[in-house]
């Protein structure tokens, strides 16, 4: 029998909380990305790039666990765009690089700044050990699926399923 204490239940519950979480904010960003270009998968390829330097497709794909396909349209959206330009690869001759152009980091900063005026106005309550302690279960939790999707991937023959729902 459960009690209202029971760990993975708590844990659950804390994971369902992430989903609506992710829906809802999924739904004020997108309606702050209007007018700059990017959409939610266009900003977080353009974040991936600023912030990590230039990649592959194959690799933004990797790294963010989306499917590569649906980095390519996004990344070749952005190029249309100017938002990203892509460049030769020293160490494949066929997979090019990509890298947030001027006009990218211009956007992307413009967004990122507000989205963080938007924390600081409604969350800004929030002390930074609750924050410290919110990242570090967030992070285990994300660990734990990223690992289990490995496995998973693995054991089904390596089939790209994409993240998880």
């Amino acid at each position: 029998m459960q009690t209202r204490f029971d760990r993975q239940e708590r844990l659950y519950q804390a994971i369902r909380l992430m989903r609506r979480i992710d829906l809802e904010a999924g739904r004020i960003m997108l309606s702050e990305l209007r007018g700059s270009g990017l959409t939610p998968a266009r900003r977080a390829v353009l974040e991936l790039l600023i912030e990590g330097g230039p990649a592959t497709v194959p690799d933004a794909a990797e790294r963010l666990g989306l499917k590569r396909q649906f980095v390519q349209r996004a990344v070749a959206e952005m190029i249309r765009l100017g938002l990203v330009e892509s460049s030769a690869n020293p160490r494949h001759r066929r997979s090019f690089l990509c890298c947030a152009t001027q006009e990218g980091h211009a956007a992307f900063d413009a967004v990122h700044r507000r989205e963080l005026e938007l924390l600081s106005e409604h969350l800004g309550d929030i002390n930074m050990t609750e924050i410290i302690v919110a990242l570090r279960v967030m992070n285990r939790v994300a660990a734990c699926f990223e690992t289990l999707s490995a496995e998973k991937s693995g054991a089904a023959g390596g089939a790209d399923s994409g993240p998880a729902a």
